[in-house]
């Protein structure tokens, strides 16, 4: 399976996702899905989390040092959107968009359904 062909299993399998994208550590997007009609900008949410995700994996290495834990998972609730974001390698990850009323749980359930068939694709 491609990219772009897991994130849209993905997003139109969860109620309220509105998009997904895989991108590098640097804030490269390298594929993307938005659902129809969802009126989000991946490549500005791509950009301005990979600080996030940078820093989240600052407090990981701080709590568990370098042969602890890594950043597996992180959530993001703002009041407009849920943000899903799953590492795939040292290098990659995956983030999923949702609305606020949208069914996290069942986001994080396929993504990691999917985790080894997004990982193959690197």
């Amino acid at each position: 399976m491609t990219f772009r062909e897991i994130l849209e299993s993905v997003v139109l399998k969860t109620p309220g996702a509105l998009a997904g994208v895989v991108m590098a550590v640097d804030g490269i997007p390298v594929d993307e899905f938005v659902r129809e009609g969802a009126h989000i900008d991946l490549a500005t949410l791509s950009v301005e989390f990979q600080r996030v995700i940078d820093q989240a994996r600052k407090v990981s290495g701080a709590l568990y040092g370098e042969t602890g834990g890594g950043l597996e998972e992180l959530l993001l609730i703002t009041t407009g959107h849920q943000l899903l974001f799953r590492q795939l390698d040292d290098d990659f990850f995956v983030a999923i968009a949702l609305d606020p009323s949208g069914s996290l749980g069942k986001a994080r359930y396929l993504v990691r359904s999917l985790l080894r068939n997004l990982q193959e694709a690197l």
